[in-house]
């Protein structure tokens, strides 16, 4: 009975909805880890710089699609709390996938310093602007997506009115002022002898 019941607790568990800073930009499925979204952005480039060097020979369109999808995918699917490593990883994607299939698969690779120069840098400066939007489009996601996905417990409490802090009572004015405690006898005696004493009447 009691494995069963475990094994019950462990399926409940599972079948329980992440937290809020699990999830994706949409759904309440678990999102991506950070390594899973920095393979799916890597993958997805990587396959397609091959085929378009294979095809075409050079870094096109289809290197291009592959390399922004991948990452605005990434960047959208990525749990809310490893926002950091999709935001990041736009020009690192591109510089770690561009350049090895430039050098590997481009025309006339191994043609000295000045050929690896004319077969990597011309190519890559071609597709810097695509870099420079893939960048800007999924750090404005990330940002969004930090400040509009946040804790819905944290929401609920800044929604909540604020307690005045009770203040001290002030005294009324038309209260009546309390009498002051009689002093003591010494001082009962003092004022005694302070009051001017009456002559007595002569007989």
């Amino acid at each position: 009975m009691t494995a069963t019941r475990d094994r019950r607790g462990d399926l409940d568990e599972d079948r329980a909805e992440p937290g809020w800073d699990e999830r994706p930009i949409l759904g309440r499925s678990r999102g991506l880890p950070w390594w899973g979204a920095v393979l799916l952005a890597v993958g997805l480039t990587a396959v397609a710089a091959v085929i378009d060097m294979q095809v075409k020979g050079s870094l096109g369109q289809i290197f291009q699609g592959a390399y922004v999808g991948g990452c605005v995918a990434a960047i959208c699917l990525v749990r809310r709390r490893n926002l950091f490593g999709p935001i990041v990883q736009p020009p690192l994607v591109f510089a770690v996938v561009s350049v090895p299939a430039l050098a590997l698969f481009g025309p006339g690779g191994g043609g000295g310093l000045k050929g690896m120069l004319f077969n990597v840098a011309l190519p890559l400066t071609s597709n810097f602007p695509t870099m420079g939007i893939t960048t800007g489009v999924v750090l404005a996601i990330g940002i969004g997506r930090f400040f509009l996905q946040r804790d819905p417990e944290a929401k609920a409490v800044e929604k909540r009115p604020k307690r005045t802090e009770d203040k001290p009572r002030r005294p009324r004015e038309d209260a009546p002022a309390r009498s002051r405690p009689a002093g003591s006898r010494e001082e009962r005696a003092r004022d005694a002898e302070r009051k001017p004493r009456k002559p007595r009447p002569e007989r």
